[in-house]
């Protein structure tokens, strides 16, 4: 099964909030496609989004929480899974960094994974304008929830930075897991597969 999301979005600046960046987040337009087998997916089409508003605090590491009280599950799944990335210290070109956070399992509703990445700065633009970084990671499962299941993967992708803006523009990310999910009530274990290919592009307002 193919599933492709596209969502397009306005980030409006509200101010500075302790170690971050209060910011509104205002989605234009949702669209969504699934396709079974070997079909492709068709052209996404629109689909309804709810509010379309939402507050988020963006920290100085490239994590974001929404903090609107008022915000549907659905613009908290889309816009409040956005893990820290950067550094915490400043990095030299070559320098490395190890992340590691919880995101959830898209086979498994409420199940968590656990992400261990690795970040290497690996240029600057020639006027040091715009930082490029590659990650490398791997998946496991987290079982704080007792789940039994088993997963395994690996993610890889790389990110550019603007550092006039101090905002990530551009993100391409590939996740590959294979999980095992074993019913409660028994029977045959299922084995899952999922590939998610992930691309985020920001660019100021014209």
């Amino acid at each position: 099964m193919t599933t492709v999301t596209e969502l397009y979005s306005r980030a409006i600046v509200l101010g500075p909030s302790g170690d971050g960046t209060r910011v509104l987040a205002v989605t234009d337009s949702v669209r969504g496609a699934v396709a079974s087998g070997n079909a492709r997916a068709a052209r996404p089409r629109r689909i309804p989004s709810g509010n379309g508003t939402v507050e988020l605090k963006v920290a100085t590491d490239g994590g974001a929480e929404v903090v609107d009280a008022d915000a549907s599950d659905q613009m908290r799944a889309m816009f409040g899974q956005m893990p820290a990335t950067l550094s915490r210290k400043p990095v030299a070109v070559g320098e490395k960094w190890v992340r590691q956070m919880r995101v959830p399992i898209s086979a498994e509703a409420g199940a968590m994974g656990l992400v261990r990445a690795t970040f290497r700065l690996d240029s600057l633009s020639d006027n040091g304008d715009v930082a490029f970084i590659s990650m490398k990671g791997t998946l496991s499962h987290d079982h704080p929830d007792g789940s039994v299941s088993e997963l395994d993967g690996w993610l890889s992708g790389n990110m550019r930075l603007d550092r006039r803006l101090a905002w990530i523009t551009d993100t391409r990310a590939v996740i590959d897991v294979e999980s095992t999910v074993r019913p409660t009530t028994g029977g045959q274990p299922m084995r899952v597969r999922t590939t998610i290919t992930q691309v985020l592009r920001a660019r100021p307002a014209r």
